[in-house]
């Protein structure tokens, strides 16, 4: 029996480059952005499965610094997922990976975007914490946070300084990391939210968890909500989380 694929993505871009006439807090207009540097490129993206392998990763060359060919290159592999998750994505990743397709002529493929959740936004929406960065999350749970990066190591990686191979060399590992902490904090927290990707209709299965897609689950509790309806709430006994609600005088229909 096929899985579903789920895939987890991170992006690095390069910083814009403009001219002001001083410091402090200011508004810096497009027309004082450096002709070269007057949008974003991207460095690499890294990715990973759901099947604990190693992260891999699609850069734009040390010397060729090509956007255009990490774009199209991770393309083919966003459609090869059923489902694509990351971390601040939603406000990140996406719109600035959709940006690069539109900016470069690319063919339209914006439908990927439905299918994608964000780490970020699910822990936002249902935890309060002191801080939702990944690199908080992830020394909290063991995975010893985030590699360190620089600020000037995004500018040597783009002038080419006599460090810009090491820092980036440095951002891969960077990105790579990012992405595996990603998918295990994924796995371990998602038990107390519910992502958007129904497993169930994957299978098509209609009385099935949404969680894990298996059939053995059983009524928890029933429970009113607004307008007085009344809800079957059903467990999984495989994966034991929340597996769905059904309308209880719903005949036959599908876990929501």
């Amino acid at each position: 029996m096929p899985k579903p694929r789920i895939l987890f993505y991170d992006i690095e871009t390069t910083p814009l480059k403009a001219y002001v006439w001083g410091l402090g807090k200011q508004v810096v207009r497009h027309n004082q952005l450096d002709n070269m540097f007057k949008n974003w490129g991207i460095i690499c993206i890294t990715y990973c499965w759901n099947d604990n392998k190693k992260a891999e990763c699609i850069d734009w060359g040390y010397e060729e610094q090509d956007t255009s060919k990490v774009v199209y290159e991770f393309g083919k592999i966003i459609a090869q997922a059923d489902h694509v998750i990351g971390k601040n994505n939603k406000r990140f990743d996406d719109k600035m990976l959709n940006a690069a397709r539109m900016l470069h002529d690319m063919e339209g493929f914006p439908q990927w975007m439905k299918y994608t959740d964000d780490l970020e936004k699910q822990m936002r929406k249902y935890f309060r914490l002191p801080s939702y960065s990944l690199d908080f999350i992830s020394g909290h749970f063991g995975l010893g946070g985030k590699i360190k990066m620089e600020f000037q190591d995004w500018i040597d990686i783009v002038e080419k300084t006599p460090n810009g191979l090491k820092a980036f060399n440095k951002m891969l590992k960077y990105g790579k990391k990012d992405v595996e902490d990603t998918r295990t904090l994924w796995n371990k927290i998602s038990k107390h939210f519910e992502p958007r990707f129904n497993v169930a209709r994957f299978f098509d299965r209609p009385m099935a968890c949404k969680q894990c897609g298996s059939c053995k689950i059983h009524i928890n509790k029933t429970h009113r909500v607004e307008g007085n309806v009344k809800y079957k709430e059903y467990k999984c006994n495989e994966c034991l989380r929340y597996a769905g609600r059904m309308n209880y005088n719903t005949v036959q229909g599908k876990l929501i």
